[in-house]
């Protein structure tokens, strides 16, 4: 019968504060919901991209020749450290006929970087071809295409010239959608790919090695692999520069042989012109040698999409380093405050039920089935929108460009049990330990109320002047705020907290979007570099500058060196991508991009004595202006250079040098091998057509375009805009819930002074702005404090937030501050209102009787 009637009791303390139980559920599910969500997609993003990469057991590293690897050289590979597989294929580019599309044509391999199948099968006939399957939308199985070079003839290295498409497949090689890869076909940039039979390619020699190492520990992007494998990559640089440097010998070696064998006829044929046509010859020699070149590369090197996707994972790692962990305190101090309240406001209770002889745990039973059920739900379910909900909308909005498929979300045991721990603990033991004080008092005592505080005065009371100039409402809230100091801090924290989270939130998508238009607007004011090859013949390459200086919607081009160069300090596990420009006129380059100071704007003049290095780059290889840094350039050698001054740019890692000091660095002249281009139509489909235009000459070798770091911010942006959504949407219901809860508890604490004003006749406005009036002070302070919290937060971001190759502009907008208060001001309102009917609805006579 005891027993009986005590859960009745506890049954009814959750039908008659259901709104308390259900505020502390909704509060404690947000705070898990952003706290597993960000944790846990980081780490979903990588096993998923893992499993991926595994099953089509992608090549840890890569080594490309420039023309063919020799057998020799194939032998020699082999016998490389730690080699655990090896597999030699062939590729090559060029363009589907009828359409505007660039190819990757690559061999069928078995055993690493294999292609699997979407649908149809695997090419067997040497005429035969399997699509990438986002070709699919474009052919279907049974379909021919034919393939043609930049100059609209047949691919050279291919047998056949049409093929028969008998499938579609994916490859982990190709994970990005668009830009697959850079190309002398088309736009510069590859469109798809396709894969045949080794027997397709007329040349049995292959190009390419794919290698697999056998002393790597731990998966794709973890540390342990990363550094794993850039070790065995750097230790086999040299080998590889080794081969290519012997390669050249031995062309050369080869051409002196047979020039020596054929020097009769040569001098009968030519006469006295024998040495000037021997020159030419050895000139020509020469230049095809050294084009010839072997490199090896990692996968965040000859991947595009390998390192563009895991650093889209490291900013959630970064995010979820901050973002919960404000959710989570907010929500945690205001349950504390909650909960405290609860065993405040039970002190009657526990002494009836301690007189009719009820055991002490008995009593404080309420407070741990309350606390317990209350944790246990909110939990629950802000752990499975946590674990499913958050990292699938993530997810889809960072991999819109990607082509990884099945994103798999695992149960991450460790982060749920950590929130119950936390949530149950904040819930129960706050009640638990304000009911135990409360019990170490008599019965008899328990059953009278508290008395209250001694009064005092506040400060403001000792100023006469000042203080008698207030009215009574405004003494009674200026009195309530200093009355109960805990609650109102506890009302500014989550105030503070909320409006921080917003203007984070809004300041985030602001300062990516303002990377663009200063980048592309202020900046960088050229559209295309046209890399033409030095190797080919005068005739071509003359050709080649005059067509340019020919073109239509050429609007003016400078001719520059262009080169790939790396970097990396000891710190870093991965290469930095870098472009290492020195331009012919300096005067004329300040057209194409502006060289000034990252703060004061000065302007930039390029040095005899060091490089201009752009500020990502300095600040990820941490140098500054007088600073030494060691790059690698295209064959893998080490250069030392100078750091004379650092520029403002937001988008990519560049090297500006003049003349004179790449002479000093290099020991050697500059051979500028590139046009950099304004065009007078600046839209995207110009760009394209300019681009397919260029790449027809006969000595092009490659186009790039400005626009192609434009669309990597862009999808960066584009994949933040739906995080930071729901993560001002979470803020916004975390505001609303907090000044909910506090203000539903400062109502009930104070009810007999809400009731003693109404008996005394305040119209129902009044008695609502006697406790609204200094929830709206707190509410103002809160926001103020936040906006100081916010600016500090979102700083912090944004400076680990963009990827290692861009930088966020720094300044919060206006707007990011007016709409953030304007959100918590308006909740603040909304909250007014459910309160006012609350009011409205107070048993007067039954809050005033004595419990005497």
């Amino acid at each position: 019968m005891e027993l009986k009637i005590l859960n009745k009791n506890i049954l009814r303390e959750f039908k008659f504060s259901l709104a308390r139980f259900i505020s502390i559920a909704t509060l404690l599910a947000l705070g898990v919901f952003i706290l597993i969500g960000l944790k846990v997609t980081g780490n979903d993003m990588r096993q998923t991209a893992n499993n991926y990469y595994t099953s089509h057991k992608m090549a840890d590293a890569v080594i490309k020749s420039t023309s063919d690897i020799s057998k020799s050289d194939q032998d020699k590979i082999k016998k490389f450290n730690h080699i655990k597989t090896i597999e030699f294929t062939n590729n090559t580019d060029g363009l589907i006929s009828g359409s505007n599309q660039s190819i990757r044509v690559q061999a069928k391999t078995t055993k690493l970087s294999i292609n699997k199948l979407a649908s149809g099968r695997l090419p067997k006939k040497d005429n035969e071809i399997a699509l990438s399957s986002r070709a699919k939308t474009k052919y279907k199985i049974g379909d021919y295409i034919t393939l043609n070079n930049k100059s609209h003839n047949e691919l050279s290295s291919l047998k056949h010239s049409k093929y028969k498409i008998v499938g579609f497949v994916t490859s982990a090689d190709y994970l990005l959608k668009q830009n697959l890869g850079a190309t002398n076909v088309g736009t510069g940039q590859i469109d798809t790919y396709g894969v045949v039979t080794k027997e397709a390619f007329k040349s049995t020699t292959p190009s390419i090695a794919l290698i697999s190492y056998d002393n790597l520990i731990g998966t794709s992007y973890s540390n342990k692999y990363e550094k794993r494998v850039e070790k065995n990559v750097s230790q086999t640089e040299s080998d590889v520069r080794n081969l290519s440097q012997n390669r050249q010998k031995s062309i050369i070696s080869q051409f002196d042989k047979q020039l020596a064998a054929q020097m009769p006829a040569l001098t009968k044929a030519y006469g006295s012109k024998t040495n000037q046509v021997i020159a030419k010859e050895k000139k020509q020699v020469a230049k095809k040698s050294q084009a010839l070149t072997y490199t090896i590369q990692s996968r965040n090197d000859y991947n595009q999409g390998y390192n563009q996707y895991g650093e889209d994972a490291k900013r959630i790692d970064v995010l979820s380093n901050t973002f919960p962990l404000i959710f989570f305190a907010v929500a945690i101090l205001v349950v504390l405050i909650t909960m405290s309240r609860m065993g405040e406001e039970k002190r009657l209770e526990l002494g009836t039920l301690r007189a009719l002889g009820y055991s002490k745990f008995s009593a404080m039973k309420v407070f741990l089935l309350y606390g317990f059920l209350a944790s246990a739900l909110g939990t629950t379910i802000g752990a499975w929108l946590g674990t499913t909900f958050l990292p699938r909308k993530i997810f889809a909005a960072y991999t819109a460009n990607f082509v990884i498929p099945n994103f798999i979300t695992p149960i991450s045991w460790s982060w749920i049990g950590l929130s119950f721990a936390i949530t149950i603990l904040c819930t129960v033991l706050p009640a638990v330990y304000v009911a135990g004080n409360s019990l170490r008092e008599k019965p008899a005592t328990l059953m009278l109320p508290k008395p209250p505080k001694k009064g005092s005065k506040i400060l403001l009371e000792h100023i006469p002047f000042l203080w008698k100039r207030f009215s009574f409402n405004y003494k009674v809230t200026l009195r309530n705020l200093f009355r109960y100091k805990f609650k109102s801090l506890m009302t500014i924290v989550g105030i503070l907290g909320c409006t921080a989270l917003l203007i984070t939130g809004f300041g985030i998508k602001d300062s990516l979007s303002g990377i663009v238009n200063t980048q592309y607007k202020d900046i960088i004011h050229y559209d295309i570099i046209g890399m033409y090859n030095t190797s080919d013949s005068g005739d071509n390459i003359d050709n080649y500058k005059n067509y340019v200086k020919n073109l239509k919607g050429v609007k003016s081009q400078t001719s520059i060196y262009y080169e790939g160069v790396t970097a990396k300090s000891s710190d870093m596990v991965n290469n930095q991508q870098i472009s290492m420009i020195i331009p012919k006129s300096n005067d004329k380059f300040s057209k194409y991009v502006t060289l000034q100071t990252p703060s004061a704007h000065k302007k930039i003049t390029l040095s005899s004595n060091g490089a201009t290095i752009t500020q990502k780059l300095a600040k990820v290889m941490n140098v500054n202006v007088g600073d030494k840094m060691t790059i690698k350039d295209s064959t893998g050698k080490k250069h030392k250079i100078k750091v004379a001054s650092i520029t403002e740019m937001y988008a990519g890692h560049d090297i500006y040098m003049s003349s004179s000091y790449y002479k000093k660095v290099f020991n050697k002249s500059v051979s500028y091998n590139s046009l950099m281009m304004r065009l007078t139509n600046r839209s995207e489909s110009n760009i394209d057509s300019i681009s397919r235009k260029l790449t027809k000459q006969a000595a092009s070798k490659t186009v790039i375009q400005s626009d192609d770091a434009k669309q990597t911010i862009n999808n960066i942006l584009n994949g933040l805009n739906n995080l930071v959504l729901i993560i001002i949407i979470a803020a916004s219901l975390l505001a609303f819930v907090v000044l909910f809860t506090l203000t539903n508890i400062n109502v009930s604490e104070r009810i007999r002074e809400l009731s003693t004003i109404k008996v005394l006749g305040f119209y129902p406005m009044e008695v609502v702005m006697y406790i609204y009036r200094d929830t709206f002070i707190l509410t103002i302070i809160g926001i103020l404090l936040g906006y100081v919290g916010g600016g500090w937060l979102h700083n912090y971001i944004m400076q680990t937030l963009p990827p290692e190759t861009a930088m966020a502009d720094l300044t919060l907008l206006w707007s990011n501050f007016t709409i953030s208060g304007l959100m918590t001001i308006i909740f603040s309102i909304v909250v007014m209102i459910f309160m006012a009917r609350k009011i409205k609805n107070v048993d007067m006579l039954g809050a005033l009787k004595s419990v005497d």
